[in-house]
């Protein structure tokens, strides 16, 4: 089984991606968890909360179901059915061949992440593929990867999870995770399917697989 989070900085991208992951889920036999992010439904929390104040697990609650919105979004512009229970994902899964996850009811009953902003849905993705019991995430953003430095530097085709402190759009969270959980995973531009696909085949393309586990 693969996991794919698809950003909600893809959200008016991603539909090309979505077609391409279930041609090949379909095509290969290969199955396809999709993970949405949070989107611009989870800027919009991000504003009440520096506004208003609201404490730190109304904000988290808030920014999870965000996560379901996008996932909504994703399930109708890409034909793809989305469940929000594993036990409904992992059995229709079999048939389908390829799903959406609306990840609160799980993340949220389940109470496993740090109600923080530090955790953001690339953390929570990695929840997600440690109850799915998967041994790689693949982060689909809108960058190529994740670059020696910012802005002008060079593209890093593979880094360690020690060494990505400030060099990465993804939370400060996720190294730690990645490496307690045991995982790798690739940070990719959603924005071109191929490449997307290029990781699921084994092949090399613009990307950076970042290591957790050697």
């Amino acid at each position: 089984m693969h996991l794919i989070k698809i950003g909600g900085s893809l959200t008016y991208d991603a539909k090309p991606l979505l077609k391409a992951l279930k041609n090949y889920a379909k095509e290969n036999n290969k199955k396809i968890v999709i993970i949405p992010g949070g989107g611009e439904f989870a800027n919009v929390v991000r504003k009440i909360d520096k506004t208003l104040n609201i404490s730190n697990s109304l904000s988290h609650k808030l920014a999870i179901k965000c996560m379901d919105l996008i996932g909504e979004v994703y399930a109708e512009i890409g034909n793809i059915k989305a469940y929000d229970t594993l036990f409904d994902l992992k059995r229709e899964i079999e048939k389908e061949k390829i799903a959406i996850l609306l990840p609160s009811k799980i993340l949220l009953s389940t109470d496993i992440a740090e109600h923080s902003w530090a955790i953001t849905s690339d953390s929570l993705s990695l929840y997600i593929g440690k109850l799915l019991d998967v041994r790689e995430v693949i982060i689909a953003t809108d960058v190529d990867g994740i670059y020696d430095k910012f802005p002008g530097g060079k593209l890093l085709n593979i880094i360690n999870a020690n060494d990505i402190k400030g060099l990465t759009s993804v939370d400060e969270t996720f190294p730690i995770l990645l490496k307690q959980f045991k995982m790798n995973a690739y940070i990719v531009n959603g924005k071109y399917p191929e490449r997307v696909i290029d990781i699921l085949e084994g092949k090399h393309n613009i990307y950076t697989r970042v290591i957790g586990v050697e």
